[in-house]
């Protein structure tokens, strides 16, 4: 098959790319992104080229990291790395993607999840790996990779019993990324096959894998009804639960929202009776979760109209309108997650004494100063070796900001617009499943408000969820990773579990 002449410019920007890389050529790198820059100037560009422009694009982006000595850095800023995650994403959300081929797409992901892992992320980095296995499962960098970034989970967690498990889950990828039919896309990759088999031995010395796998795959109580057994398999299917087992899969192990605070150490002076405050600001975040979890499942799964809805007089604008107590659901469930983010930054400002007054903790600006053209981090976090609270600082990078405009999520606005619009103005959901998002800014006619059709609506309300979600288990592993810094530095303390005095389920009425 001859290439065509944009493939073949593109094979050349890869040439610069790869070279550049290996010889820590910035020159060549400049080469890479001269040639990939006049490629995207370009009148008509494929949908599957598209695609591939931003993943070269990310490629000499990972250069720059490289060449800045920034890649095993603890430094939390890098502006070339920002945009590596940026072009990433564009890659994968492109309609062009599916049309690539299949290892093409299995790189793509699993470039993407090793970014997100890379600056504590793993929660989300599985899932870009999961579906680079769903595309093929004998894919060995993948497997490879999302054994790391299990390990690495594994060490973060405070449960044990959870981080055994999670530790067995990484062996296994190691043995299938080690298989003799493991599809390895470059002779340079198959050379990590000696490596990772060593990995895997080490775990299974370490730990009885075959003995944690089948505590896994055990089977346990989804309730008792229907309704909420439901609830629990689709909780399980869509990783909402609020404990580290639902990013193995859908175990039933992982049907309940385990996920608590660590043991909590403070100065004897400022101890007293009382349980610190961080262990009521995390229930609630977790109740409020919750909360709003439910709220998604009844308005998205129910099957008929609410009783409250009977007699309620409503005018036909006969566009569809989605109307009801159920889409207000899903409507309250985007807002309550929304506004965890803030309450998230108002956990950590207290938690880690970081001084700034109430009124200004807000989850985008809580890590920098408050002053300068760009704003400089605090102090507190320059180079704090605290993976998870460094993937909550990346985390913030998803959500947009009209003071921090540069974001790595490329719906960043949109979602935030989407927010402002249910919370201040008008949104307007319509059943017809044609209407796709309208910002009045951009209507070519006069329009009013937001116009999104429900089925785009509840995705971003999922999508939205599954992010606050992984900000909740990153808070809880970064107060872990904290704690431990703390034990080393501070002897005249006491410890205060979150076991203590657990509310009973009985009293939530």
């Amino acid at each position: 098959m001859v290439k065509s002449s944009f493939l073949k410019a593109l094979d050349k920007a890869g040439e610069y790319i790869d070279k550049g890389f290996d010889q820590s050529d910035s020159q060549l790198t400049d080469r890479a992104f001269s040639a990939l820059d006049k490629l995207a100037a370009r009148k008509t560009i494929r949908d599957q080229d598209a695609v591939l422009l931003h993943y070269f694009r990310a490629n000499a982006f990972n250069n720059r990291q490289h060449e800045a000595g920034l890649v095993r850095s603890w430094q939390w800023e890098s502006e070339y790395l920002q945009s590596e995650l940026l072009e990433l994403r564009k890659a994968v959300r492109h309609k062009g993607f599916e049309k690539l081929d299949p290892i093409r797409r299995c790189q793509i992901l699993t470039n993407l999840g090793c970014k997100l892992n890379s600056v504590g992320r793993p929660v989300e980095a599985l899932h870009y790996w999961d579906k680079a296995c769903a595309i093929e499962a004998r894919f060995a960098m993948a497997l490879f990779n999302k054994g790391l970034g299990l390990l690495s989970y594994a060490d973060s967690v405070s449960d044990l019993g959870h981080s055994q498990l999670i530790a067995a889950q990484a062996h296994d990828n190691f043995v299938a990324g080690t298989a003799p039919d493991a599809v390895h896309e470059s002779a340079e990759n198959a050379a990590l096959v000696p490596h990772f088999t060593e990995r895997a031995a080490y775990i299974s010395e370490q730990l009885n894998v075959a003995s944690a796998n089948q505590n896994l795959a055990e089977d346990h109580s989804l309730g008792r009804s229907t309704t909420e057994k439901a609830y629990r398999r689709w909780c399980l299917e869509k990783r909402l639960f609020l404990n580290p087992m639902n990013d193995l899969g859908a175990y039933s192990i992982a049907a309940t929202d385990s996920l608590v605070l660590p043991s909590i150490t403070l100065p004897i002076n400022k101890g007293g009776a009382t349980l610190p405050t961080v262990f009521g600001l995390f229930n609630q975040l977790k109740q409020e979760f919750t909360t709003a979890r439910l709220f998604l499942f009844e308005g998205m799964t129910a099957d008929k109209a609410h009783f409250a809805d009977k007699g309620v007089k409503l005018t036909n604008t006969l566009d569809y309108p989605s109307y009801g107590v159920n889409i207000e659901k899903v409507r309250q469930a985007y807002r309550m997650t929304y506004a965890l983010f803030d309450k998230i930054a108002f956990f950590l400002n207290h938690y880690l004494e970081l001084g700034i007054q109430a009124k200004r903790v807000y989850f985008h600006s809580i890590w920098y100063k408050p002053k300068g053209n760009p704003k400089p981090l605090l102090p507190f976090f320059l180079d704090r070796e605290n993976w998870p609270l460094r993937g909550l600082f990346w985390l913030s990078k998803d959500l947009y900001d009209p003071e921090f405009q540069a974001a790595t999520e490329p719906e960043a606005e949109t979602l935030a617009q989407l927010r402002h619009h249910l919370e201040h103005k008008y949104c307007q959901i319509h059943e017809d499943w044609g209407v796709t998002f309208v910002d009045p800014k951009d209507a070519e006619t006069e329009e009013v408000g937001l116009h999104i059709g429900r089925h785009e609506f509840e995705a971003k309300a999922l999508r939205l969820i599954g992010l606050a979600r992984a900000a909740i288990i990153y808070l809880c592993l970064a107060v872990h990773r904290e704690e431990r810094l703390k034990e080393d530095i501070s002897h005249a303390s006491f410890s205060m579990p979150m076991i203590v005095g657990t509310w009973d389920d009985k009293w939530k009425l």
